[in-house]
């Protein structure tokens, strides 16, 4: 097949873009920055010729990137948890679904695929988030734009269009083309502390995730396209097993328990700062309601559908451990010992 894909610069896109080649499939890039996914690909035995530069928000540019294609993979996202920026993040990620996922449509592309994130799924009343379950009633920033990316997808597969949503958890992995939200995240957790609060995180590895989706086009879903929606969850972790896990691979990791009041408060307090100072401190309102709101994500009608077990978490974390010292994000493990939990 010929699969456009955009985002491929992107830590889900490239993995993606990545199995797609590996399975033998003929691939157009979206990408912003050429040379750089250039790189990327060439680094891993790929040189590809076939690229559309620019945004996933010039719609004629997307609308003609989509001729010829058999298929269409919509991995790009304006990834911003800043509150002070949630309408231009919202407004990015909204133009981007109505140019790609409304032009193949139109064009009558029957394998498409929209990558949605499972945060639009953490409804607070849920135990367990499965894909026909609520949607989150409220969000900041990312979350909202990706809730209204939802809703007009879903409006799409309602009409009958062939489209797939998936929805990652924390991805994470090695060969990240950047530093993605979540491995910055585990850079964190190495450099400050891991957080012992309520709830846990649901880790899901990169090399999954690409190979999903190549599956999904692949041997497409068959029924109700309202039906086509799939969890892409790995495993859940509670944030002690996180700790452990990062501890394991020999760091010396800290912990600092904090209540997730507390947690949820910092957050808020941090996003006011921010209209006047800079910090330099990855939390917000919505980062912190997400890590300790976060609720197992149930990710059966993807492993009945293709039979795939998932990575172990404590090896994605590990393999992302290792990939973020090669690149030089954080140093080697040193054996130094482990600080005692502090309690707040």
């Amino acid at each position: 097949m010929k699969v456009l894909v955009t985002g491929a610069t992107g830590f889900v896109g490239a993995h993606t873009a990545l199995a797609l080649l590996e399975a033998g499939h003929e691939l157009r890039l979206l990408v912003r920055d050429r040379q750089r996914a250039q790189r990327w690909f060439a680094e891993r035995g790929h040189h590809l010729d076939d690229w559309l530069v620019g945004s996933m928000e010039d719609a004629t540019l997307v609308e003609s990137g989509m001729a010829g294609c058999d298929a269409v993979v919509h991995a790009a996202a304006a990834v911003n948890l800043d509150a002070r920026h949630a309408a231009q993040t919202r407004s990015m990620n909204l133009d981007g679904v109505r140019n790609v996922i409304g032009s193949a449509v139109r064009q009558g592309i029957q394998r498409v695929i929209y990558v949605s994130s499972l945060a639009v799924l953490m409804h607070p009343e849920v135990r367990r988030y499965r894909e026909d379950g609520p949607l989150s009633p409220a969000g900041d920033a990312y979350t909202a734009s990706k809730l209204a990316c939802e809703e007009a997808v879903r409006a799409m597969q309602s009409a009958g269009a062939p489209v797939v949503i998936t929805y990652p958890s924390s991805v994470m992995g090695p060969d990240d083309p950047g530093l993605s939200e979540s491995n910055a995240a585990v850079k964190t957790f190495v450099e400050k502390f891991v957080p012992l609060t309520e709830s846990g995180l649901q880790i899901v590895d990169v090399r999954d995730v690409a190979q999903a989706h190549c599956q999904l086009l692949s041997q497409p879903p068959e029924g109700n396209p309202c039906n086509a929606r799939f969890i892409l969850g790995g495993h859940y972790l509670s944030w002690s097993q996180v700790a452990g896990a990062l501890r394991a691979t020999g760091l010396p990791v800290r912990t600092l328990r904090l209540p997730g009041a507390l947690l949820r408060i910092t957050g808020v307090v941090f996003d006011v700062l921010r209209r006047f100072v800079s910090i330099d401190f990855p939390l917000s309102r919505e980062t912190a309601r997400i890590a300790t709101g976060l609720r197992p994500a149930d990710s059966q009608r993807i492993r009945q559908l293709y039979g795939r077990p998932f990575r172990e978490a404590t090896q994605t974390l590990a393999d992302t451990v290792d990939w973020l010292v090669a690149a030089g994000h954080i140093p080697a493990p040193s054996g130094a010992s482990v600080s005692p939990n502090t309690e707040i």
